[in-house]
Formats: structure tokens, sequence, C-alpha cells
């Protein structure tokens, strides 16, 4: 089994230094292969530069950039077609979803043979307290959507920290250019009659750079996935 683990980074310069002292150490301590594809979405700072230094050290850090600013959805799918993993796990780039939980997406997907695991704020206890409320309570009503259009087997619709059987996401067909593209996947994952669990994961604050997230433009692309989403679930 190889583990690949993609990670988009736009401007995340200070974030990416992080990456040699808890990234590395944590997918080493899991004991099985894995490769980091960390995809430069265009930044404008030193990020590139950072990922290609650490690529230069680690034989097992591929740094992948991107000649312009596409979006997340761009950056994980070149991710997805750079993979050789036979499972691909998704992690921000600020390490929000600290990467020493992968270790339960992992026996999740091993218990329970699952195409795809989430990593889901609203199972843990600690959850997102962490998180600012103006930020939580878009999240809660977006993914109080997803569930209402595509079903109640997930509470996190629109989380990264994810597991994914490679063979099954790249059957899927994914448009998504910004934040909403993980909503997409697991949405076709379940259309799809694909197998998908969730597991309890912890969301802290972000420490280094700024967030790339629009809570008005996100919305307002949410809002266009599910219309699409409603209509191709539609009789025809």
């Amino acid at each position: 089994m190889l583990l690949s683990v993609v990670v988009p980074c736009c401007d995340e310069e200070a974030a990416a230094g992080r990456f040699a002292e808890e990234l590395l150490p944590a997918l080493d301590a899991l004991a099985v292969p894995t490769e980091v594809i960390a995809v430069d979405d265009g930044s404008y700072d030193d990020t590139a530069a950072v990922l290609r230094n650490l690529a230069g050290e680690r034989r097992n850090f591929r740094a992948v950039a991107l000649s312009e600013h596409r979006g997340l959805g761009a950056a994980m799918r070149t991710g997805f077609a750079e993979a050789s993993g036979d499972w691909i796990a998704t992690l921000d780039a600020d390490l929000t979803f600290h990467p020493s939980q992968l270790r339960a997406l992992l026996d999740c997907q091993k218990a329970t043979g699952a195409d795809m695991v989430c990593g889901s704020p609203f199972l843990a206890p600690a959850g997102a307290a962490q998180v600012r409320w103006w930020r939580r309570l878009p999240s809660r009503w977006v993914n109080g959507l997803y569930r209402r259009l595509c079903g109640p087997r997930l509470t996190a619709y629109t989380a990264i920290f994810r597991l994914y059987r490679t063979e099954a996401l790249r059957a899927l067909r994914l448009e998504s250019q910004g934040f909403e593209i993980n909503a997409e996947i697991a949405a076709r994952f379940l259309a799809a009659g694909k197998t998908v669990a969730e597991v309890p994961a912890v969301l802290t604050a972000r420490r280094q750079g700024a967030s790339k997230l629009s809570p008005l433009r996100e919305l307002w692309r949410h809002g266009r996935l599910a219309l699409r989403l409603r209509r191709e679930a539609l009789p025809r």
C-alpha cells in the first residue's frame, strides 16, 4: 500500500515551513509507505521555493507548481493526477486538521472497507471549538444543505480532511474550481454507490498566514453546486 498525501498550497510560505517538523514526522509515524504531493497554486510569495527545497531533501516529497492561481479545485485535481498511491489523503496546507489524525482515517478504512473516509469536526467533542463563530456558522448551514440534498450518511461534506480509494476517486467527473470541490467529491461518491465512513476529527485555528476562503463567494459557489447536483438527481 502506498498512501499519497495531496496538499494544495496558495501563499502558504509560513505554513509550509512547518511541514518538515509536523507533517513529515506524522507521516513517518504511520508506518506505511507515503508520498507527499504539494501543489503550489500560483502563489505570490515564496511557497514554491519552500516546497522545492523540501522536495530536494526528501525523496517522498514532490512539489508541483501551477503557472497561475486556478483555485483549490484545480490544485486538488492536479494532485490527484500526480499521485502514485493506491490511496489518497487530502490535507490543508495550514495543518488545521493535524496530520497526526491520519491514523484514524486509515484505521477506519481497514475496519470498514470504505472507499472514502471523512474526518468530521461535527463528531468530535472539541470539534471546531477553536474556529471563530462566523466561520463555523456558514459551515453548519452549508453542511446541513448537503445533508438534505445528498442524505444524512455524512455530517461533514465540506471538510478537506479525507482518505480516498484512488481508483474510485479518479473515476469521478469533477468540475468545481473552489472550496466546494470537497462537497462535490462527497456527493459524487454517494451518487456512485461507493461506501463511505466518518471519524471524529478536530479542526484547529490557523496559526500562520491568512485564509483564502471568502464566505460570500463560497456560499455562492456551494449554492450553484447544490443546484447542479439537484438537477442531475432529477428523473429524466
